[in-house]
């Protein structure tokens, strides 16, 4: 496996992958770098759950879709496509071409997406948890760090597919075939250990420290106090005037 040299001459038919490609990444790090946090706003901070699962309940349906949706769809798409290549070459049977072009795009595609998501993660969520201790233990860890490192063989397919890896086909199909499957195992352990209850592996949330809650989230307890103003507070405590 080795980096492919840019040359001058280089074939005028990877160049449109190539500045998809990088156009792609660029446009996705900017965006999850300066775009807004898509990790904020949980109306379920206080349930025992990992952040995986709480990254994925709020914001519905755009954070199913674009943390959990999208990735798995490309993914599938890439081994679909692996599938019927593999059995077509091993039954010495033409494939159709729209096959290897859907696998094509879906693999450069992949790339850019997760630099979006590794990098909004990244800075909005995992930073932020490590500096204030705000992991939910073990479980909670490993759901999250196991889901960023499904980005690192997406994104060696899109190297792949542009060309830049790989001595030759027969190497970079190997390698596809090994990144697809490397994908497929991490984010199965992610959704394994985001859909676990943390506190099967030793997390314990801490207990409030102070009685000051907000009562007006308490069911029952959000009063309107101006519906008292009309009250006649005389018949409420006994007169200080002495008795005649």
């Amino acid at each position: 496996m080795s980096l492919v040299g840019m040359t001058s001459n280089a074939n005028p038919s990877r160049i449109l992958p190539l500045a998809t490609l990088g156009l792609g990444s660029l446009a996705a790090a900017v965006l999850a770098v300066a775009g807004p946090d898509l990790t904020s706003g949980s109306g379920m901070d206080g349930m025992p759950m990992t952040h995986y699962m709480g990254l994925l309940a709020v914001r519905q349906p755009w954070n199913l879709l674009l943390f959990m949706a999208l990735p798995v769809v490309l993914a599938e798409i890439l081994a679909i496509t692996e599938l019927v290549m593999l059995l077509a070459r091993r039954g010495d049977r033409p494939v159709a071409g729209w096959v290897p072009r859907l696998s094509h795009w879906a693999g450069l595609l992949a790339g850019p997406v997760w630099v979006f998501i590794g990098l909004h993660l990244v800075a909005n969520a995992v930073v932020p948890l490590s500096t204030s201790g705000g992991w939910r233990g073990p479980a909670d860890v490993i759901a999250v760090l196991s889901y960023l490192a499904g980005g690192l063989p997406m994104l060696m397919i899109s190297l792949l597919e542009a060309g830049l890896l790989g001595r030759d086909q027969d190497g970079r199909r190997r390698l596809h075939v090994a990144m697809v499957a490397t994908f497929l195992v991490v984010a199965h352990v992610a959704m394994i250990f985001g859909m676990l209850d943390p506190a099967v592996m030793g997390y314990s949330p801490k207990a409030p420290t102070s009685m000051s809650h907000d009562m007006g989230s308490m069911p029952g307890m959000n009063h309107d106090m101006g519906d008292m103003t009309g009250m006649d507070h005389s018949t409420m405590m006994p007169s200080a005037a002495p008795a005649k």
